[in-house]
């Protein structure tokens, strides 16, 4: 969601269906809880604050959690009205990607936007501008239902590699370990065989 990239890309691709990434939308709407919770949080007193030890429980979807870690999640809502209200905007606006047609999408996404702008909750107005602005982009998705995750998910690999290692300093065996770990044997043998050749 930023205005230089897509202008780019409408004037290289014109025709093209522009979609925003689903998973960086979300993590908007989560950054947005996130920030409601960070504000709870200060201001409550106590040494022992359950909104920063169970920060996982609020941002982890509702289906990926334990039934024992739905008890606690259900007891910190009740706690504080204000963090029920972030977190069922998080969990609906995670529900519009479940839709199955464009329609059904822009009904859902045009409530969620009333519901964010009018909750009172400065980070959920914040992200419903930013949401409405790009709302064609966002929908584009289900004319589509294309994502970027398999990109996303083999440069999340790329990196955990160059952590392990502590970074390297030799190319060619870099390229050899992202080929092996992200494409397999088969295709990485003639790389493989490169780098035995300049060893």
């Amino acid at each position: 969601m930023w205005e230089p990239f897509h202008k780019a890309l409408r004037m290289i691709f014109p025709a093209a269906t522009i979609v925003i990434d689903k998973y960086h939308v979300v993590q908007k709407v989560t950054q947005a809880l996130d920030q409601v919770r960070k504000e709870l949080q200060s201001s409550t007193k106590k040494a022992k604050n359950p909104l920063k030890s169970h920060r996982f429980l609020l941002l982890r979807s509702w289906e990926k959690l334990k039934e024992k870690h739905h008890h606690k999640l259900d007891n910190m809502q009740d706690a504080s009205p204000l963090l029920a209200q972030a977190y069922f905007l998080k969990e609906s606006f995670r529900n519009i990607y479940k839709a199955s047609s464009y329609e059904e999408a822009s009904k859902l996404l045009l409530r969620w936007l009333t519901e964010a702008e009018n909750s009172g909750l400065s980070s959920f107005r914040k992200v419903a501008k930013t949401i409405c602005r790009w709302q064609n982009e966002i929908l584009g998705y289900f004319n589509v239902f294309i994502t970027n995750a398999r990109t996303e998910g083999t440069n999340h690999k790329i990196k955990n590699i160059k952590r392990r290692a502590y970074g390297y300093r030799n190319l060619s065996r870099f390229r050899l370990r992202v080929m092996l770990e992200c494409t397999g044997l088969e295709r990485a043998r003639p790389l493989i065989e490169l780098v035995h050749k300049i060893s």
